[in-house]
């Protein structure tokens, strides 16, 4: 394989170690906040559906999950699961990685507005979440000492 056709399907220059081990803690990192954010949105269907009426299936629920503001909340972890993915396919600078382990700690420490509002109670009842919760913790912790 060529160095052209392999840059256009990673869309990234080969890493030095550093960058290498970076993008290895992006992956961590949004492979720990998937089942968190698929778990979330279970339990906004089921808050939902005791509100409204039960979702139809998976076609209603991506129509409501895009539109609906009932889902609103759910939306800066949906973005920051598709910028971390983004970053990991292409290149970029250490600082990017730390802006993303920042917008992390302000989602999950409570800074999150809207979401910490419905966030935080349903950590505080769901043991799944609460799981997935301490391995997106571990996963920034890893991207935190990556960048160091």
């Amino acid at each position: 394989m060529d160095k052209t056709a392999f840059y256009n399907r990673t869309m990234h220059t080969p890493d030095d170690p550093a960058r290498a081990r970076l993008r290895e803690a992006l992956r961590d990192l949004s492979q720990a906040l998937i089942p968190l954010h698929r778990n979330l949105i279970e339990v906004a269907r089921e808050e939902y559906a005791f509100a409204h009426g039960p979702v139809g299936g998976p076609t209603q629920l991506m129509r409501l999950l895009g539109d609906d503001p009932f889902f609103a909340w759910l939306k800066p972890v949906t973005s920051l699961i598709v910028d971390i993915d983004e970053m990991a396919r292409a290149d970029f600078e250490a600082a990017d990685a730390a802006r993303i382990a920042e917008r992390v700690e302000d989602l999950f420490d409570g800074k999150g507005g809207d979401f910490s509002t419905h966030y935080v109670p349903i950590l505080q009842r769901s043991v799944d979440v609460a799981m997935e919760h301490a391995a997106v913790r571990q996963a920034v912790g890893r991207l935190g000492e990556k960048r160091n």
